[in-house]
């Protein structure tokens, strides 16, 4: 029998609960950036001071999810750590993400929140190599409630870190998301937040085929039912109309029999949802006040003007065309610079579900894009 390993603990106690999870990494040190949890005094002669904060001082408030029936605390902190040896640098200071529970000896779970703390990262950074090196179990031992016995290790995890998309601050940084955490984990644990269309790495990601292109759409069709469920507001002449027309087609159904049926069922579908285009117009204009000025600005270097409805058009059109195989159709051309904007419009959508305002929203996709706005 051979049996595929995802990972394995290191333990140095024989502990067999958990109770708290770490993850540490280069992605998290400027998500919760570390330079928070120090300042630096210079004096006389090249002698520099540094000195720390509190450990309470960089505690952020705890949030709450549930993971398969059991509450979960989240919260950042920032970790510092000192060493005698030679080799090693003598202080050491890195941010952290933590998970709280009550005990468990429940491995399957342990790895659950691996994978949504990985995800949780992934968005923050629109990209899926994120890096989670460092994973430290921790168990109630004896008077103490937490004391780290062991590390988790994925092996698909041996990998480097994109130090470049780091420097160029491509990621949402948790003081714009601050007090939504929760909400972000509890959806991406209940598998609520479109994530399949981030790109694998930032590079990969400014490549555009036919599968990514129909990705990005599934995610903006995603993300629309969710930001407006009962779809798009209609006027009262709208509504009695597609009234009519439901009972006209009604009458039909009952009247017929076999495929001609299952015809007017498929018609009686479509009477009443919003088509593709119409739903980029709806969006677009929502979000013209929070993320307009991106879109106007990428569309004028590229000697167009932004128009909602012609972007939905070009949109649905080049859509049905990939999604169909119409190979006899030439590539819309405009239609990746619409869906380089839809990109904003997306996240956009997702952050203002959670109830982020719109300066923060427009910090984070600055950032994110690296737009490179002055946004006071």
């Amino acid at each position: 029998m051979v049996v595929k390993l995802i990972g394995y603990i290191l333990c140095d106690r024989g502990i067999n609960y958990i109770n708290r999870v770490t993850f540490k990494s280069q992605e998290i040190n400027c998500i919760y950036p570390i330079n928070q949890a120090y300042q630096f005094i210079y004096e006389k002669m090249g002698k520099v001071s540094l000195i720390t904060k509190e450990f309470n001082t960089t505690l952020t408030k705890e949030q709450e999810f549930v993971v398969n029936k059991i509450k979960v605390k989240s919260h950042f902190y920032i970790t510092t750590n000192t060493c005698n040896t030679l080799i090693d640098s003598p202080l050491s200071i890195n941010s952290a993400l933590i998970f709280d529970f009550e005990k468990t000896n429940d491995y399957k779970f342990i790895l659950r929140l691996f994978y949504i703390a990985k995800q949780f990262i992934q968005f923050l950074c629109y990209r899926r190599d994120v890096y989670l090196p460092n994973v430290d179990l921790y168990a109630p031992y004896e008077n103490v409630k937490y004391l780290k016995f062991a590390t988790l290790h994925i092996i698909d995890e041996l990998h480097s870190c994109d130090l470049n998309s780091l420097k160029e601050k491509r990621y949402i940084s948790q003081s714009l998301i601050v007090g939504y955490e929760g909400k972000i984990l509890a959806d991406i644990a209940d598998n609520l937040l479109y994530l399949r269309h981030l790109p694998e790495t930032y590079k990969s990601g400014r490549l555009i085929d036919a599968s990514r292109f129909i990705m990005i759409m599934a995610a903006f069709e995603w993300e629309f039912k969710r930001m407006y469920p009962d779809g798009i507001p209609k006027d009262s002449n709208t509504i009695q109309i597609e009234n009519e027309a439901m009972e006209a087609i009604e009458d039909l159904i009952n009247k017929s029999k076999g495929k001609l049926k299952k015809k007017y069922k498929f018609l009686k579908n479509l009477i009443s949802s919003d088509n593709l285009q119409s739903k980029i117009i709806k969006t677009g204009n929502d979000f013209d006040d929070a993320i307009g000025n991106f879109g106007k600005n990428l569309y004028e270097l590229n000697n167009e003007i932004l128009d909602y409805s012609k972007m939905g058009d070009r949109l649905a059109n080049q859509r049905n065309n990939f999604a169909h195989g119409n190979l006899n159709k030439d590539f819309i051309g405009f239609s990746l610079l619409d869906l380089i904007y839809l990109e904003y419009i997306i996240y956009a959508m997702q952050l203002r579900y959670y109830g982020i305002s719109d300066i923060n929203i427009r910090k984070a996709i600055n950032n994110l894009f690296r737009l490179n706005y002055y946004i006071e």
